[in-house]
C-alpha cells in the first residue's frame, strides 16, 4: 500500500490521545494535515488528562469517544471511514509494570491485536503503531537495529514485543499495512510524574533529593516529542510497508548523569541525589542505529540539555507557590500493588478472560 500526502488526509483515529504522547500527536497532525478530521479513543485511566487537549477541542476538528481499545465492537465503530490510525494507547511505566504485569499484557499486547482486527474490517489504509526500544533490552554491546534480536527484560517490553509479533502474524494474514515506530524514552510537557524527568524536575522543584537507583550509572536515550512527531509525519509519507524504524535522539547519557543535569537547571530550591533500590534488571540500553529513518529526510533536532530549561519551568508551573514547603515535608510513599479494573470488553475472548 502507498503512503498517505498528509494534504489528502480525511479521517485520522488517534488511540490514547489523551495521554502523554497521543495528545502531542493530535496537535501536530491538526497542525500538517489541514483536511483532516481526528477521533481520539482513550480509556481515560491515570495516565490521561482532558486537559492536555483543549486547544485541539478548540480547532473544532477532533472529537473523544471514552473506551477501552480491547473492545472490539467498540474499535470497529470508531475507525469506520478512517484514512489513518495511530496507535499510542498502552500502559508504559517500567516499574509499574512489574506489579501488574497482567495489565500490561492486555492493554498492550492483546488490545492491539483487537485493533489490527477492527483495521482489517474496516480496511484502513495505513496504521502507525508506537512500540518502545525497550523491546530490544539491553542488547548485545552493540548498537541496535531494527533487525536486532527482540530480548526484552521486563514486563513492559516483553508486552510492546508481543504486539509486534501479532502485529507481523497478522499483515501478513489480512494484507494490511502497519508501520512500526521504536522510539527511545519521549521528553516533553504533560508527561505523567511517574515517569524519570517529570519526577526529578518536580521533586527538585520542592527541595526533595532525587531517587537514583543503584549506581545510577545506567545509561538512557532520551528523544524530544517534537522530534518522534516530525518522525511519525515522515514515515506516514516516506515510510516502506509494513516497516520498522527505530527512533532516537542524541548518544545516551546515565541517570546519576541527568540528576545532575536537572539539579543544575533548577536552581532554588536546592536537592539533592539519594541512592535507593532500584527495579530488576535495571540495565543499560544499547543505543539505537536510526539509519533507515534518517535515509527517508529525518533527523532529530532536539536534545535534552536543550528542553531542560523550557521544561523545568513548565513542571515546576504546575506545584503552588503555597503548597512547595508543605510537599517536602511530605514522607516517601511504600510501593503498592495497583488495582487492576478490566473494562468490559466487546469480544468472547475478553468476556472469557474476565470470568477467570
Amino acid at each position: 500500500m502507498a503512503s498517505l500526502n498528509l494534504d489528502h488526509i480525511r479521517t485520522i483515529v488517534v488511540t490514547g490521545g489523551a495521554g502523554f504522547v497521543g495528545s502531542h500527536i493530535v496537535d501536530d497532525l491538526l497542525a500538517h494535515c489541514p483536511m483532516a478530521r481526528i477521533r481520539v479513543l482513550d480509556a481515560f485511566t491515570y495516565a490521561a488528562d482532558m486537559s492536555h487537549l483543549d486547544a485541539a477541542l478548540r480547532s473544532g476538528r477532533v472529537t473523544i469517544q471514552q473506551g477501552d481499545v480491547c473492545n472490539l465492537d467498540l474499535v470497529t465503530e470508531v475507525l469506520k471511514g478512517a484514512d489513518l490510525v495511530v496507535h499510542a494507547a498502552a500502559e508504559s511505566h517500567v516499574e509499574r509494570a512489574f506489579s501488574v504485569p497482567e495489565r500490561f499484557t492486555l492493554a498492550n499486547a492483546l488490545g492491539t491485536q483487537v485493533l489490527v482486527e477492527a483495521m482489517g474490517r474496516r480496511s484502513v489504509p495505513l496504521m502507525i503503531h508506537i512500540s518502545s526500544a525497550e523491546v530490544y533490552g539491553s542488547g548485545e554491546n552493540a548498537p541496535a537495529g531494527e533487525r536486532s534480536p527482540l530480548m526484552p527484560d521486563n514486563p513492559y517490553g516483553a508486552s510492546k514485543a508481543a504486539a509486534e509479533m501479532l502485529i507481523a502474524g497478522l499483515t501478513r494474514s489480512f494484507g494490511l499495512d502497519i508501520r512500526v515506530l521504536r522510539p527511545v524514552n519521549l521528553i516533553g510537557t504533560r508527561q505523567n510524574v511517574e515517569k524519570l524527568l517529570p519526577r526529578f524536575l518536580e521533586l527538585a522543584a520542592v527541595g526533595r533529593a532525587l531517587p537514583v537507583h543503584g549506581d545510577g550509572l545506567q545509561r538512557r536515550s532520551f528523544l524530544t516529542i517534537a522530534d518522534f512527531c516530525t518522525a511519525l509525519r515522515t514515515v506516514v509519507t516516506n515510510g516502506a510497508e509494513n516497516a520498522t524504524y527505530n527512533v532516537a535522539g542524541e548518544d545516551p547519557v546515565d541517570i546519576l548523569s541527568v540528576a545532575r543535569m536537572v539539579l543544575e537547571t533548577v536552581q532554588d530550591p536546592v536537592a539533592g541525589v539519594s541512592f535507593v533500590a532500584g527495579r530488576p534488571k535495571n540495565a543499560s540500553r544499547p543505543p539505537l542505529d536510526t539509519s533507515a529513518l534518517k535515509a527517508l529526510g529525518w533527523q532529530a533536532k532536539g536534545s535534552l540539555h536543550g528542553e531542560l530549561p523550557a521544561l523545568a519551568a513548565w513542571y515546576g508551573a504546575r506545584i503552588p507557590g503555597g503548597a512547595r514547603r508543605r510537599l517536602a515535608q511530605v514522607p516517601d510513599l511504600a510501593p503498592q500493588r495497583v488495582q487492576v479494573v478490566t473494562q468490559t470488553a466487546g469480544s468472547g475472548l475478553f468476556r472469557s478472560l474476565e470470568r477467570h
